[in-house]
């Protein structure tokens, strides 16, 4: 499989799965175009991978990682916009701005390895060994990671329910 074959088949998922992890669309085009000049570089060995979705999705989590380190150290915060994320219902446009912003502000409150493992089990329906394998840790640490996310979840959102 060449690398345009490769984009062409995975580059929806790839750019959901950015766009989910840092809630903003410019942020995560960048963190997806990193990860695919860094992908391009290295696909004659990641091709011949028995699973090369999986190592450039780790490839895209490590980068987002990578970068929310360092805008720690800058102390600057990225800007919410989740259009990326956007899916066509029938709902109301109000309803679904108003979900889109109370999910966005609960899911700030995560840690960014939290974060992660709840994108990749909710959004990507990836199991406890895979999103091991992103996050390079054993898969008890991902069921404490998503432990410890659902109860900063529902603690966030009792507290807006009376605030």
């Amino acid at each position: 499989m060449t690398f345009d074959e490769f984009l062409n088949a995975e580059m929806a998922g790839l750019a959901r799965l950015a766009g989910a992890l840092t809630g903003d669309r410019h942020l995560a085009e960048d963190v997806l175009s990193d990860a695919l000049l860094l992908a391009s570089t290295r696909w004659r060995r990641i091709a011949r991978m028995d699973h090369p979705a999986a190592y450039v999705r780790r490839m895209v989590v490590n980068v987002y990682l990578s970068e929310h380190r360092k805008a720690q150290r800058r102390r600057t915060e990225p800007t919410s916009d989740l259009s990326l994320l956007d899916r066509t219902s029938g709902e109301d446009p109000q309803t679904t701005v108003a979900s889109r912003d109370a999910m966005e502000r609960l899911l700030t409150q995560l840690t960014p390895q939290q974060r992660t493992a709840v994108v990749l089990r909710y959004v990507l329906d990836q199991t406890d060994d895979d999103i091991a394998a992103t996050l390079s840790c054993t898969p008890g640490t991902v069921r404490s990671h998503l432990s410890h996310a659902r109860a900063a979840l529902r603690l966030a959102a009792i507290s807006a329910e009376r605030g």
